[in-house]
């Protein structure tokens, strides 16, 4: 039986067939018909009038629908089509791949029907097979994904154009994915894939950046920002869990994580970070409490140059932990584009050691908000480094009756506030101090706080 790979069928706006490749004859089963709905599942070929639609608004797009075969066997097959403008007329390019064959022969039955991607039962019992004691026991991270604010999308733009978002984001994980894992839909918005062989996390961030951003750049809107994001939460097997199950669980309360810290985002993994896994379960209680030690303040810089811009080894979150140990600070928020709630946000709960220097910092995820920032005139305050400084908030925001309600509402005594504009969507970061025997920031603190601000800022860009 013949299948196709990257078959070309050109089309005009009403789906006639203008012109195909041999192949595409020998393989469907009205070789004769000049339409391409005739080789089509019934069930599919809503899909196609969509996709005419979308290409008259973008220049390409991508979907998944079954075609009839010479057996009269419908198989699925994955298409990119194309806008082609020739004189007064708009033909459409289809490219087509036959899914069964890149998927090593996966029958029908275990591709979604919306996605094109393995079902929930086919990719479960795939990442099973990776991680059973037979299995192949190399390198898995399983990566849990779901598309941000998805019954907004559905409410707000139908049903069908949730069905759109689902199909391009599944398209871009796929060709991502290419030969290093599999990817499958679990659930309505969520999906799953395998990341197989890639230890270094250097690797694995790049690959989740390169999806992130793709994800981003398909829907804007009028003021720039984008539409469709997705949150991954990523585990490790057989690292830090033992069996299928406790990497299920493990990836998917990252991806609560990621979800909870403003989505569009990923987060693997990192025992320094989440706590550890106890019995295979990851210790809910170290997950909101972690550790931090005070060190040399020429050596967190130097460690955060190293880790942030050049080994990306040291991730915005615990900097900021290691920045509230080592400069004594009650409170360190980072704002990435929702000013009314933190991305980040850390509160030191309690110290304990013989001395400032030996103290172990018991810190605890907190949440906030920096709108007060957008008063009148106090962005204007920010000095060329884009720092502002408040060692008197009675003084300095007198003029600013939102921001002093702010500081006075919630003791802060000293702050250290950064803006960001080299990051998407911009941001802030805030440091607080709120105890009233603390003391103001000295300009040594100041002039490494910023370098460490803008450290994290350059970080937040290229992650």
């Amino acid at each position: 039986m013949v299948t196709f790979r990257d078959v070309v069928v050109i089309t005009n706006s009403e789906l006639d067939i203008l012109s195909a490749d041999d192949n595409y004859r020998e393989y469907v089963c009205e070789s004769s018909a000049d339409t391409v709905f005739a080789n089509v599942h019934p069930d599919d070929q809503h899909l196609l009038y969509e996709i005419v639609e979308t290409l008259s608004v973008k220049p390409e797009a991508s979907l998944c629908f079954r075609v009839c075969n010479k057996k009269g066997e419908y198989c699925w097959v994955s298409a990119n089509c194309s806008q082609i403008l020739e004189g007064e007329g708009e033909n459409i390019r289809i490219e087509l791949r036959d899914l069964s064959d890149l998927d090593d022969g996966v029958k029908a039955v275990e591709i979604d029907y919306l996605t094109g991607l393995l079902n929930k039962k086919a990719i479960t019992d795939y990442a099973k097979g990776l991680c059973a004691p037979d299995g192949k026991r190399g390198i898995v991270n399983l990566c849990i994904i779901d598309i941000d604010n998805f019954k907004y999308i559905n409410d707000t733009y139908g049903h069908s154009y949730g069905d759109r978002i689902l199909k391009e984001v599944a398209a871009i994980i796929r060709e991502a994915l290419g030969e290093n894992g599999k990817a499958g839909r679990i659930g309505g918005d969520e999906l799953m894939m395998t990341i197989e062989n890639v230890d270094d996390k250097g690797d694995l961030r790049v690959f989740l950046k390169g999806i992130r951003e793709r994800v981003e750049a398909t829907h804007i809107d009028e003021n720039g920002y984008p539409m469709v994001t997705v949150s991954m939460g990523i585990g490790k097997f057989p690292d830090y869990v033992q069996s299928y199950d406790e990497l299920f669980n493990l990836a998917d309360r990252m991806l609560y994580r990621a979800k909870s810290r403003g989505k569009n985002r990923y987060v693997i993994y990192n025992p320094e970070i989440h706590g550890p896994i106890v019995n295979g379960q990851l210790d809910e209680t170290a997950m909101t409490v972690s550790r931090a030690t005070a060190i040399d303040k020429t050596r967190l810089v130097l460690e955060g140059m190293e880790g942030l811009l050049y080994a990306d080894t040291e991730s915005v979150s615990s900097m900021l932990m290691k920045i509230a140990a080592t400069y004594d600070l009650d409170e360190v928020y980072l704002f990435y584009k929702d000013i009314n709630k933190s991305f980040y946000g850390h509160k030191c709960a309690s110290d304990s050691g013989n001395n400032a220097e030996k103290r172990i910092y018991q810190i605890v995820d907190s949440v906030s908000d920096i709108a007060y920032i957008m008063e009148p005139g106090l962005l204007n305050r920010f000095n060329s480094n884009g720092v502002l400084v408040i060692d008197s908030p009675g003084i300095v925001l007198k003029e600013f009756p939102k921001a002093l309600e702010f500081f006075e509402k919630n003791g802060i005594k000293h702050a250290f506030l950064y803006r960001m504009i080299d990051a998407p969507f911009d941001g802030y970061i805030a440091m607080y101090n709120t105890r009233e025997l603390s003391r103001k920031f000295p300009q040594p603190d100041i002039t490494d706080l910023t370098y460490l601000s803008k450290m994290m800022e350059i970080a937040l860009k290229s992650r």
